[in-house]
């Protein structure tokens, strides 16, 4: 029996330990009647006088009161079969349980609502032999749990230790049963809500809903474009049904170009290009120069640290507009004979090509070169200031100019 009070007794600890994981069930609140029949099962006092040495599992019965949300009153009553060993003799008989408690509701937020009680009463113990009866005063104190299994239906079990006017120590107690609540109360009994979404636990299909957060019927966050991002998450809320979406709720651009791949009609163009509403390139439609104002040293072909910012600029061009397509012009000053300043100025060409493809990455299919020695001068070549500006590489990126329809 010691064994079966023990687990009892951890059955009702492990409830405690649960009274955080749910809506606080409420009851029983106050003006409301409620009855708890179930099973007793009860150690008993062992003194002398008395002398029981073991109590049989019996059935009982609570009724009780809500005097407060907090506070009940209540009443237990119970038979038992008791074996009884002392000076008159031993046997079995019978003994009548009839106490008095006030139970105090503490406060919860779980499924498990538990209580402390305590209290006293009378137990009657009749004697077969010629003892006399015995009428026994004991005082209770426990603690308890009810766990809501419908509407106004609950499982109750407490624990209790129970000492006697006789003596004999304390003794344990415990009783299992169910209570009906009769009658509303003061307090209506809520279902329970783990999340607080307004959704009973029974219900909620979204259990974990973060606080604050709109759901529907089911308990689950609102999503109204149906995309899979939950309203509150969503930044592109009127993305398009059947439109796969990033995290954010908003239409993949896989090419990064601003346009939506379900509206891109060009979907690999290349990143930083300009592209037109539908994702296409934006192409040039007139011959456009670029004067890089590379120039050279005499009868030099090596481009130079400071020819750099220029020549990026001619590749950012390049890059911008994807379609389009340069030739590169090489020139000298008048210095020299016409042939060896042909062959030289198409070095530098050479030099300024090989550059944008082997240290830019522009594609070779893209540009040419051409050498024009010094037929092309854009200044006097008798002064040396004139000279150096014909000692220069120019290129001419040409394209077409229009919206892709």
């Amino acid at each position: 029996m010691r064994q079966l009070m023990n687990s009892l007794l951890a059955f009702a600890l492990a409830g405690f330990g649960m009274t955080a994981l749910a809506q606080d069930q409420n009851m029983p609140s106050k003006g409301q009647f409620y009855v708890s029949p179930g099973a007793v099962v009860y150690s008993g006092p062992s003194d002398d006088d008395i002398g029981y040495d073991d109590h049989d599992t019996s059935v009982g019965l609570i009724l009780g009161y809500g005097l407060t949300d907090h506070w009940s009153v209540e009443v237990l009553g119970s038979k038992l079969d008791a074996r009884y060993d002392n000076d008159f003799g031993e046997g079995e008989d019978d003994v009548e349980l009839l106490w008095l408690d006030l139970m105090y509701k503490l406060s919860s937020d779980g499924d498990w609502q538990p209580f402390v009680l305590f209290g006293g009463g009378r137990s009657e113990y009749e004697f077969e032999d010629q003892q006399p009866d015995v009428d026994d005063t004991q005082f209770n104190l426990g603690v308890g749990m009810f766990r809501q299994i419908h509407n106004n239906i609950a499982l109750r079990v407490d624990v209790r230790g129970v000492t006697s006017e006789e003596g004999g120590g304390v003794e344990p107690f415990a009783f299992v049963g169910l209570t009906g609540f009769l009658g509303a109360g003061s307090t209506p009994l809520p279902p329970a809500d783990a999340d607080g979404d307004g959704v009973p636990n029974d219900m909620d299909k979204c259990p974990t809903t973060p606080a604050g957060r709109t759901v529907d019927a089911d308990g689950c966050q609102l999503d109204g474009d149906g995309d899979g991002v939950v309203d509150a998450d969503d930044q592109c809320p009127g993305s398009p049904a059947g439109v796969a979406v990033d995290r954010r709720g908003c239409p993949l651009d896989s090419d990064g170009d601003g346009v939506p791949d379900v509206q891109d009609e060009c979907p690999d163009s290349e990143r930083g290009a300009r592209v037109d509403a539908k994702g296409c390139y934006i192409e040039l439609e007139e011959e456009v120069t670029i004067d890089m104002n590379i120039e050279f040293d005499t009868d030099r072909a090596e481009i130079r640290d400071d020819h750099i910012p220029e020549l990026n600029r001619a590749v950012n061009f390049l890059r911008q507009y994807p379609t389009t397509n340069a030739v590169i012009e090489g020139h000298t000053d008048s210095d020299g004979s016409a042939a060896y300043n042909q062959g030289l100025s198409e070095r530098r060409a050479k030099a300024v090509y090989e550059y944008l493809i082997n240290e830019a990455g522009i594609a070779a299919e893209r540009l040419t070169w051409a050498g024009f020695g010094e037929s092309q001068p854009i200044a006097g070549n008798d002064t040396d200031a004139g000279k150096q500006r014909n000692r220069r590489v120019t290129a001419v990126v040409s394209g077409t100019h229009k919206v892709r329809q």
